[in-house]
């Protein structure tokens, strides 16, 4: 059953926060050349970008001890939702995180990653500034932080072009 939620309860759920702007959903595949595929065959996305991401930051920042993969992004080419498909290297068992998350383009990860330490929710890490030599991801600051039930959610800065096709 839904029921129409009023302006009120709007307001009184976003509580001084900058709305946030919903970016990527990151899966977890096992083969991503099949899946990219399969992505692209039924539901028409376009590959953006594919690129190798390891090392301490990943590491650091997913909670995945380890962490080697490469991902590709696909996009619908209408708006700027994607997703990223993240093929782990060489498949690790799951982890807590097992990298599965969406993403919300926020105004200030340090504020919102403060607001959370002080409400007692529970964080990956702490915000990190990417350094990484695919400049499309190179300068993002971002952390993750998990919902009352225990999906990750990934808060990010915003970067010019992190995800256009140029």
């Amino acid at each position: 059953m839904f029921r129409v939620v009023s302006q009120g309860e709007k307001d009184s759920l976003n509580q001084g926060i900058p709305m946030a702007l919903f970016n990527h959903i990151a899966l977890r595949v096992t083969d991503l050349s099949r899946s990219k595929q399969f992505y692209v065959r039924y539901l028409g996305l376009a590959p953006q970008f594919e690129h190798p991401i390891s090392g301490p930051q990943f590491e650091t920042v997913t909670g995945i001890k380890g962490f080697d993969a490469t991902f590709a992004v696909l996009s619908d080419g209408k708006n700027e939702v994607t997703i990223e498909l993240v093929e782990l290297l060489p498949p690790l068992d799951e982890s807590p995180s097992s990298f599965n998350h969406i993403a919300f383009q926020v105004e200030d990860v340090d504020e919102l990653y403060a607001r959370l330490a002080r409400d007692g929710v529970k964080t990956i890490s702490a915000p990190l500034t990417l350094v990484h030599d695919n400049e499309k991801i190179n300068g993002k600051r971002f952390f993750y932080f998990l919902d009352p039930d225990g999906n990750v959610i990934e808060a990010f800065n915003p970067k010019d072009d992190l995800y256009s096709s140029h």
